[in-house]
């Protein structure tokens, strides 16, 4: 035993290390003892790790894109000419027009007619055709927009525009189901202003695309 103020060396026996000694010491490992790569890859992996943990916990992912309830109108048939019905609005007999859609106009069924809304501020007639017509590059009329207005523009040309309210994710076929409608809107509802232009406003309810849904034909 030490006495009070004396020191004593450590000395392994012959033949054994400090770590036969203490073999603890064995499974110690320090980061220092490890070359520069392999620290770079440990510190590397470990942030990856991090942040995809980060990722996880950050959810939820964005939904996936809606799909329509149904497509409204996909069994539509049109009785009209498109050809004869762009040669007349070249010619700018809109009375024509409005005789060729009248019986169209007139024969409003519980869930579908037309409401004239045209004014001085109604978009031309001529432009008004322009932006029905250019629903032939759409199969489906949506309404997608979520937010309280509940409607979604169409199409546009010069300064009209067609556009469509309903419930969200409502579909209409767009031609000829929602064209034939529009141009009722456009030619029964013309009108000839003081200027000697021809103008075009209003709207085509269609109860059964959601309460007041309807197809509308207004200045943008």
């Amino acid at each position: 035993p030490l006495q009070k103020g004396q020191t004593h060396k450590i000395q392994p026996t012959k033949g054994t290390s400090i770590q036969q000694s203490f073999p603890s010491l064995s499974n110690v490992t320090s980061t220092a003892s490890l070359p520069k790569m392999q620290l770079k890859l440990l510190f590397t992996t470990t942030a990856l790790l991090s942040l995809t943990a980060i990722l996880v916990r950050a959810g939820p992912f964005p939904p996936p894109a809606p799909t329509p309830l149904h497509l409204i109108g996909e069994d539509y048939v049109s009785s009209f000419d498109y050809d004869v019905v762009s040669a007349l609005v070249a010619a700018g007999d809109y009375g024509a027009l409005k005789e060729m859609y009248s019986q169209f106009w007139n024969n409003p069924t519980a869930t579908e007619q037309g409401v004239c809304e045209t004014s001085q501020a109604s978009p031309p007639t001529k432009e008004a055709h322009g932006a029905i017509d250019l629903l032939n590059t759409r199969f489906t009329c949506c309404q997608w927009n979520v937010l309280h207005t509940q409607c979604s523009n169409l199409t546009n040309r010069g300064g009209a525009s067609v556009g469509f309210c309903g419930a969200y994710k409502a579909c209409l076929q767009c031609t000829p189901f929602a064209k034939d409608r529009m141009f009722a809107v456009a030619f029964y509802c013309a009108l000839r202003g003081d200027d000697g232009v021809y103008r075009s406003g209003g709207k085509w309810m269609l109860d059964g695309a959601g309460p007041g849904a309807r197809l509308i034909l207004y200045h943008n």
